[in-house]
């Protein structure tokens, strides 16, 4: 008897247990493949990317340097690839500043349906200034226009997110207190004006609308969500996961999905409630070493995510491991 009641206590601990997997695993990994690595650039730490669908095509950005650190040591560029199946791909167009490293690649598509591309420069001999923004814009994701400097000095603009004809951004500072932050908007991408001055502790930040014009805000370091109504001057901020190189978006069906590494050597996603900053991992995509920075798209019913990993070989670089490439993931939710 005591043999069966032990039996039945393991069995339903099992199925308790399939039962909770079941319940977080709502993802299907469908396809992982390599897009861009040192056999491609000539470089070997390829990474921080960003993902976006253009006038028909996937254009994919990343940076391209030596070392994963900016400045001297990195001297970073940024390139931009693109596809029309997401299987092949071509390069549209090769970014550096002489100035300094370019760092992370950030796509989004202005109010005039151009393709724009902002990212800071760690100043290679900063006097006085350490980071600089600035932005390229084109209008057929092929020809580029100069670079054009943006914003403040030593408050960098990570990422943009376009939301009825008004580019928005958070900033934050690169030196003095390093988790201060500002929220930017701009008319044009050119011209940037403070929105909220203190905004919220943290750095690397994604912003995504709700089709009724509420404003969500993940914010890495300050571990939290936060969500605001026009004109975005007051924010709610709700305690959640810490996300390195966040990225989020919103769902035909109202779902939110985060993406980032919660820790060294991870890339993984997330279903993230905005209102409470509950969230449930949906799966982990393979990687290691140093890895994530996610862009994610939702096409057709796949949610195709972009990021970058040390190679499976990678053996240089200590704890950032080298060579890293760039990876496209298909994932059915």
């Amino acid at each position: 008897m005591k043999n069966l009641v032990f039996s039945l206590i393991i069995l339903t601990s099992i199925i308790t247990h399939a039962q909770e997997i079941e319940a977080i695993s709502n993802a299907d990994l469908i396809s992982i493949e390599k897009v861009w690595g040192i056999e491609q650039s000539g470089k070997p730490h390829n990474a921080f990317t960003d993902l976006i669908r253009f006038k028909d095509y996937w254009y994919l950005g990343f940076r391209e340097a030596l070392k994963h650190h900016g400045g001297l040591e990195g001297k970073g560029r940024l390139r931009v690839i693109r596809s029309k199946d997401g299987e092949n791909w071509e390069s549209c167009g090769i970014f550096e500043i002489s100035e300094g490293d370019l760092r992370d690649a950030k796509l989004s598509i202005t109010d005039d349906n151009q393709l724009m591309l902002n990212s800071a420069i760690q100043v290679y001999n900063p006097n006085p200034y350490k980071h600089k923004n600035f932005a390229w814009f084109s209008n057929n994701g092929e020809d580029w226009g100069d670079p054009i400097q943006i914003a403040e000095n030593n408050v960098w603009i990570w990422s943009v997110t376009w939301h009825n004809g008004v580019a928005y951004g958070v900033g934050y500072h690169t030196v003095g207190p390093t988790s201060k932050t500002r929220l930017y908007r701009s008319e044009d991408g050119i011209n940037w004006e403070t929105h909220v001055s203190e905004f919220y502790k943290g750095n690397e930040s994604s912003i995504v609308f709700k089709p009724n014009g509420t404003a969500i805000c993940l914010m890495r370091t300050g571990n939290a969500i936060g969500m605001s109504e026009p004109p975005y001057k007051e924010w709610n901020w709700k305690p959640t996961i810490n996300l390195g190189g966040p990225k989020i978006i919103m769902l035909d069906d109202g779902r939110f999905i985060a993406g980032g590494r919660t820790q060294w050597g991870t890339m993984v996603l997330f279903e993230i409630d905005p209102e409470t900053g509950e969230s449930t991992e949906l799966i982990k995509l393979p990687a290691n070493g140093d890895s994530s920075y996610p862009g994610m798209v939702y096409h057709e019913g796949i949610l195709w995510v972009s990021y970058y990993t040390s190679s499976d070989n990678a053996s240089e670089g200590g704890r950032y491991l080298m060579p890293t490439e760039i990876r496209l993931a298909k994932v059915k939710l």
